[in-house]
Formats: structure tokens, sequence, C-alpha cells
């Protein structure tokens, strides 16, 4: 299912369309953008793959919420988004995954975005969680400007690892 257009003052979320996968990759492919993202490859033909899933997705009519956009300024993707019901959600949350292409760190993007999906939150009758990698200080303090109402331990039952589960304000 296609995910609603929203727009900010300088960025809109949409879906992507094929002509966007040279610069998915480069986001993709970049340590700095995957190095705390679960299933992250770092291997082209993968993420060229997983950009095509991805597009697939649109194409899917499940009940299940999946929402996949494309972050642009004017015509430039400068960083992905994703809203969904996952293993780390309750009934009335949707989790977050984001990254922004290296040419467009420290722009005020995802904060513009956060502050976006905060509004939107209430009408979609969800709370926003994101679960991070304690060393992801970048978005844990990115998501603590938003609010956080609550954090809970997470260890994953794949790696052992630890990682937060924060659910941010309303």
């Amino acid at each position: 299912m296609y995910p609603p257009v929203l727009k900010t003052n300088h960025l809109t979320l949409k879906p992507y369309t094929s002509d966007d996968e040279d610069r998915f990759i480069e986001m993709t492919l970049d340590i700095r953008s995957t190095q705390f993202m679960g299933g992250a490859s770092g291997n082209e033909i993968e993420e060229r793959k997983l950009f095509k899933k991805g597009l697939e997705i649109y194409k899917r009519n499940d009940k299940r919420w999946f929402w996949l956009w494309g972050i642009y300024r004017g015509d430039l993707l400068c960083g992905h988004l994703e809203i969904k019901e996952t293993d780390h959600t309750n009934n009335n949350e949707l989790e977050i995954v984001y990254m922004v292409h290296p040419e467009e760190r420290k722009k005020g993007i995802m904060t513009e975005v956060l502050s976006l999906l905060k509004q939107n939150q209430k009408n979609w009758h969800k709370r926003i969680i994101a679960t991070v990698n304690p060393k992801n200080l970048n978005s844990i303090s990115l998501l603590k400007k938003w609010g956080i109402d609550k954090k809970e331990i997470l260890i994953s039952s794949e790696t052992g690892k630890k990682y937060f589960k924060l659910t941010l304000d309303e």
C-alpha cells in the first residue's frame, strides 16, 4: 500500500521510484548511515535487491502497517524513512527506521521529519517508538530533543546485544 505523501516546509516524504535506486544505494553502503541498523548488509547486490523489495511493498495490500518513504528536498533524495509494525511494537505503536544520505547530514532533516511525525501520530492513533543501539549517540540525542516518554531495555534473541526501546512523547 502506498503511504500518504507528507510535507514539511522544506521536505516531502513520498514513495520511492526506480529512479531513486542509485542514491538509495549510496546511503545503504555508507557505514555511518548504517552502522547501527540491523539488516544492513554492506553488499551492493543485496542492497539493490532490498531496494527492489521495497518497491514491491507498495503493491502489497496486507493489513500490516508498513509505510516506506524517500525523504526529498525538491527532487533530491536526502533520506529514508520507514514506519511499521514490528516485533518490538505493541498494538498502539509504530516503529521508525531512518537514515540520511551522507551529503545531507547535519542539515536538520530528521529533526524536521520527526516534528512532522509527532504532529501525525495522534491522527494515526499510534505511538512512535524507536529501537536504538545504546552506542548510537546521534540518534539518541535527536530522539531526546523530540521527547522520550518511556525507555525499555531489549535483548536481541539473535545476537544477545542490548537495545533501547524508546517511546516518544505525543
